[in-house]
């Protein structure tokens, strides 16, 4: 059994450095600049571009960076390397074969209501996960991570033992994850409506929920008792500076950077690319962020007869000129994509070959396969016209956005594929998925964030919603040897097996790799943002504390 606090078998899953910069408007790295010490006191006013699905990140609360605030995991990664570290597991064994994980636990944490942290509650709120992946309210990723698992047994008051029926060598990285935050009693007791709405959210966190008002805002206020924040991923010792943090939703994106540079807001997310060099010039920092995941891109209808046709979606996929989209619409804080998945995501590989912009290659597929242009200058097939509907839904932060999907239309226009862009409502898009078959849209926009690579299990096995009722054998093969991996080299050798299908076959069509660009005002220091994405103000402060 490795006994090590860092087994060697988590350092091989991959380092996960998080690309991070941060600018001011001296054109600087804000980050070496001295700010003096830190002051203690105050409230932070953090303007969201949008509402999350759920305020608990357990059922859907992407996008969100509250609840790194009100809740603990078991694992955490450093900053630097991608290491998977202790957070409120102190170490831990892996039994070989990977099936099972043995956590220790610290002796010193409590919830926000007094219950102390003990192998019972992990227990507990492990076995409340795999319960709530069968109600079909929990995501993709959360279904992956725990879709072997078999039980959880308690060794003595903190310790547990982790079984699954099948090696799950990603466990202990999607512990570090937010949807495997951890409750006190009277959450798990809790309605999931409820839950999803932030009731009843009790974590062990340096910061409660103190108000929750649906579409406004969220506030939270610090922990003084908080005393266990992770070694290697905060600057100091006990509670948080910050008396109180409020996050906002502001939807319209001049009303957050002109709050930011007003005064009005501290931080603000989502700032367009347009507005950052005026940004910087108001004294304000810029820190972007590649969010390790699957790629924002697009995705078949396997039920439609252009998406599930292999030369289509070949063509697609050569015809995109990804360059073009990132020097049009974004600077060079951004990535093209070189992968389905991101290239800070744990067992990236290159795979760039198959993302070339090469639209003659793409005419030619099309031409050797049986389609011909008509008079207007489209791709036709026994009577089908090559105009694929691109689903998107309005509002939505997930996947291509509009102008993303402009620019490809016109670029595939120049190919003789006429794409059409299908801007849905949340109720139009959930009544085509359940009827995909009719051929309501041929492709749709996406993204999957997550920690590790186990997560693209879930997303390309026809239990997935968005490929339920497909026949796709060998896209089925590919993610279940992933599933099935049992050592190191075998996982990583799926994992591009996987990447490589994905890219060759165009299952999925990248579009740019995501990037978070987060506004800090300049008195506020100490703001980072963790391998997942989330804004951490654990370490964040104010120049004058309280009395700014």
């Amino acid at each position: 059994m490795n006994t090590s606090r860092y087994p060697a078998t988590v350092a091989l899953l991959g380092a996960l450095t998080l690309t991070l910069s941060a600018c001011s408007g001296s054109g600087t790295d804000a980050s070496s600049e001295p700010a003096g010490d830190p002051v203690p006191g105050g409230t932070l006013t953090y303007a969201l571009a949008e509402w999350p699905k759920c305020v608990d990140p357990v059922l859907r609360a992407r996008g969100l960076s509250a609840p790194e605030h009100f809740a603990d995991r078991l694992t955490d990664q450093d900053r630097e390397t991608g290491e998977v570290i202790p957070r409120l597991a102190e170490s831990w064994e892996i039994a070989p074969g990977a099936k099972s994980f043995t956590l220790h636990l610290r002796d010193d944490v409590t919830f926000s209501d007094g219950t102390p942290l003990t192998a019972e509650l992990v227990k507990a709120n492990l076995d409340n996960l795999k319960a709530i992946t069968k109600s079909g309210q929990s995501e993709t990723q959360i279904i992956s991570a725990l879709n072997t698992y078999q039980g959880t047994t308690v060794v003595d008051p903190h310790t547990v033992r982790v079984d699954f029926t099948e090696p799950e060598l990603g466990f202990l990285r999607n512990l570090s994850d937010p949807y495997f935050s951890v409750y006190a009693p009277a959450t798990l007791e809790a309605p999931l409506e409820e839950r999803c709405a932030g009731k009843n959210l009790i974590g062990s966190g340096p910061y409660v929920i103190s108000e929750v008002i649906n579409q406004q805002r969220i506030t939270l206020d610090k922990r003084d008792d908080y005393n266990w924040p992770t070694p290697g991923v905060t600057d100091h010792e006990g509670a948080a500076y910050l008396d109180r943090i409020v996050f906002e939703v502001v939807p319209e994106s001049g009303v957050r950077v002109g709050g930011l540079t007003s005064g009005q807001f501290d931080i603000v997310d989502d700032v367009p690319v347009i507005d950052q060099d005026a940004v910087k010039r108001q004294g304000a920092e810029i820190l972007t962020a590649t969010t390790p995941n699957l790629v924002p891109g697009l995705r078949q209808n396997p039920l439609s007869p252009l998406g599930r046709d292999l030369v289509v979606r070949q063509a697609i996929q050569k015809a995109i000129d990804r360059e073009e989209i990132r020097d049009t619409l974004y600077s060079d804080e951004y990535n093209i994509p070189t992968s389905a998945i991101a290239a800070n995501t744990p067992l990236w590989q290159d795979k760039s070959e198959f993302l070339q912009y090469q639209p003659e290659e793409a005419q030619n597929l099309l031409a050797d396969n049986g389609w011909a242009k008509g008079a207007d200058r489209v791709w036709a097939k026994d009577g089908l016209r090559l105009a694929p509907k691109i689903m998107i839904i309005t509002g939505s932060s997930q996947g291509a956005t509009q102008q993303e999907l402009e620019l490809i239309q016109q670029q595939l226009t120049k190919v003789g594929i006429a794409v059409q862009i299908l801007p849905v409502t949340q109720a139009e898009y959930s009544s085509l998925m359940k009827n995909k078959a009719d051929a309501g849209y041929d492709f749709l926009t996406g993204s999957g964030p997550a920690k590790d690579v186990d997560f693209l299990v879930g997303l390309f096995q026809n239990t997935n919603q968005a490929l339920q009722g497909s026949n796709q054998l060998d896209l089925e093969e590919a993610a279940a040897t992933l599933n099935r991996a049992a050592t190191d080299e075998d996982r990583a050798a799926a994992a591009g097996a996987l990447q490589e299908k994905l890219l060759r076959d165009g299952y999925w069509i990248p579009v740019r790799e995501q990037t978070k660009a987060v506004g800090v005002a300049p008195d506020v220091h100490g703001v980072s943002i963790d391998p997942y994405g989330a804004t951490v103000l654990f370490d964040a402060w104010r120049t004058g504390g309280g009395g700014s």
